[in-house]
C-alpha cells in the first residue's frame, strides 16, 4: 500500500476513519486522528512515519514546550527568539539535506538485510513548511499544548500529507476541537469535490500527459510543436494539481476539517502577481507570511519590496528542487514580479473584465507563466528541445 489517493487501500482506510469519527467523542478526536494516522502511514510508508513523527515528537514538541518554559520563567526576548530561529533553522537544514539527497537513510530500515537503496519519504517538503508554520504561530499566539496529540495529528493529517494544501495550525486546531458534524450538505460537497478531483487527475490530466509524452518523443520540434507542448503542459499542471487539491479538500470535509482552497480561477489573472494569489494559494501565502513579510516587504520601499518579491520566487523555485531548471524557474517568475512591482502594474478591476484589452492581458499573463512551466519537464534535453523548437518557424 502507498500513501496516495491513487491507492484503493489507502482511500478505504481514510473512508473508514471518516465513519469512525461519527461515533467518537469530540473531546478525544485529536487522539483518534493522531493514532489512526500513525497506523495508516505506518502501513503505507514506514520511513515517512518514522521521520515525520520523530521530528514532531522529539524536535517540534520539545521546542514548543521549551519556549513556553522560557516564557514562564521570564527569560529575555533574545533567548526566546534564539531558540525560535534555531528551531526554524534546523527544519530548513532538514529540508536542504532531503532536497540534496532525495531521501533519508532511516536507521534499522536499511542495511544488508533490506538493502542500501533509498527509502522514499512522502510529503516531507510539505511537512517542513507545516512545521515552520507551527513554530511561528505558537510563538505569536503563545499556544500551550498540554500533549503532542494535536500537533501530531496536524503533521500527519492524511488528506494533506503528500501534497498539501498547507493548512495553518491555528485553523486546524480550532476545527478538530469541534469537528464539523456530518450533514447532507457536507456529504454532497465532499462527494462533488472528490469526484471532480479524480476526474481532473485520472481523466483530463492523464490524457494531457499522454499527448505531451507523445509530442516529446518526436525527434525534431518546430514552433508549432513547441507551442502545443507548452500549452498542454501548462494545462496539465493545473488539472493534475487542482485535481489532487480537490480530493484532499473532499476527504478533509469527511474528516471534519475544512482544508483551504489552493486554486481560484488563476487563468483569469491579468498580472503575474495576481496569478500567484490564485494558483497554489497556500504555498504562496506561506512564502508571504514567512519570508516576504518578516523581511519587511510590506513596509519597505518600492524597490526593496520588488527585490524581496523576486527573491521569494527564487526560494520557491529552490523549494521545488535544488536543480538548475528550478532555479531558472524561480528567477523567471521573480523577474516578472520585480518588473510588475517597479512599474506598478495593477490587475484589471472586476468591473472592467471584458473586451479585447482584458482578454489580451489575461493571455499575456498566462503566456508568461506557461513559458516557465517548460522548466518543470524532468529531462533537461527535452527542455532544450522545446526552446530550440521556437527557432524553427516552418510548419
Amino acid at each position: 500500500m502507498s500513501a496516495s489517493y491513487l491507492n484503493l487501500e489507502f482511500v478505504l482506510l481514510v473512508c473508514g476513519l471518516s465513519l469512525l469519527r461519527t461515533i467518537w467523542p469530540d473531546k478525544y478526536y485529536a487522539s483518534l486522528l493522531a493514532v489512526s494516522s500513525v497506523l495508516v502511514i505506518g502501513l503505507a510508508s514506514p520511513p515517512t512515519l518514522l521521520v515525520i513523527a520523530g521530528v514532531t515528537l522529539f524536535y517540534l514538541y520539545p521546542l514548543h514546550k521549551l519556549q513556553r518554559a522560557l516564557e514562564k520563567r521570564g527569560s529575555s526576548k533574545a533567548a526566546y527568539r534564539f531558540w525560535l530561529w534555531l528551531g526554524m533553522g534546523g527544519l530548513v537544514g532538514f529540508l536542504v539535506i532531503f532536497k540534496l539527497e532525495r531521501h533519508f537513510t532511516v536507521p534499522y530500515l536499511s542495511g544488508p538485510w533490506i538493502g542500501k537503496e533509498a527509502l522514499a519519504l512522502v510529503g516531507f517538503s510539505y511537512f517542513i513548511f507545516r512545521a515552520i508554520s507551527f513554530l511561528n504561530i505558537q510563538s505569536i499566539l503563545k499556544l500551550d499544548e498540554s500533549n503532542p496529540w494535536t500537533l501530531l495529528s496536524y503533521t500527519l493529517f492524511l488528506p494533506t500529507l503528500s501534497s498539501g494544501p498547507i493548512q495553518k495550525y491555528q485553523d486546524f486546531r480550532a476545527q478538530i476541537v469541534a469537528p464539523a458534524r456530518f450533514s447532507a450538505s457536507i456529504l454532497f460537497t465532499a462527494a462533488y469535490r472528490i469526484t471532480r478531483g479524480y476526474f481532473y487527475k485520472l481523466v483530463v490530466a492523464f490524457i494531457l500527459n499522454e499527448i505531451v509524452t507523445t509530442l516529446l518523443s518526436r525527434p525534431e520540434f518546430n514552433a508549432m510543436t513547441s507551442t502545443l507542448i507548452v500549452v498542454l503542459l501548462y494545462i496539465f499542471f493545473y488539472f493534475d494539481f487542482a485535481g489532487y487539491s480537490d480530493i484532499a479538500i473532499g476527504f478533509g470535509l469527511l474528516m471534519g476539517v475544512r482544508v483551504p482552497e489552493n486554486f481560484r480561477k488563476p487563468f483569469l489573472a491579468t498580472t503575474v502577481s495576481e496569478f500567484w494569489r490564485n494558483w497554489h494559494i497556500t504555498l504562496v501565502d506561506w512564502f508571504r507570511d514567512h519570508v516576504f513579510i518578516p523581511l519587511g516587504g510590506m513596509k519597505s520601499s518600492r524597490l526593496r519590496a520588488a527585490i524581496l518579491a523576486g527573491l521569494t520566487m527564487v526560494l520557491c523555485g529552490l523549494w521545488h528542487g535544488l536543480a538548475l531548471p528550478f532555479v531558472l524557474w524561480g528567477v523567471w517568475h521573480g523577474s516578472l514580479l520585480f518588473v510588475e512591482a517597479i512599474s506598478q502594474v495593477k490587475p484589471i478591476p472586476p468591473s472592467r473584465r471584458h473586451g479585447i484589452r482584458y482578454w489580451a492581458r489575461a493571455l499575456q499573463t498566462n503566456t508568461y507563466v506557461a513559458i516557465g512551466s517548460i522548466l518543470f519537464l524532468p529531462d533537461s534535453a527535452n527542455i532544450l528541445k522545446v526552446f530550440r523548437g521556437f527557432l524553427h518557424w516552418q510548419w
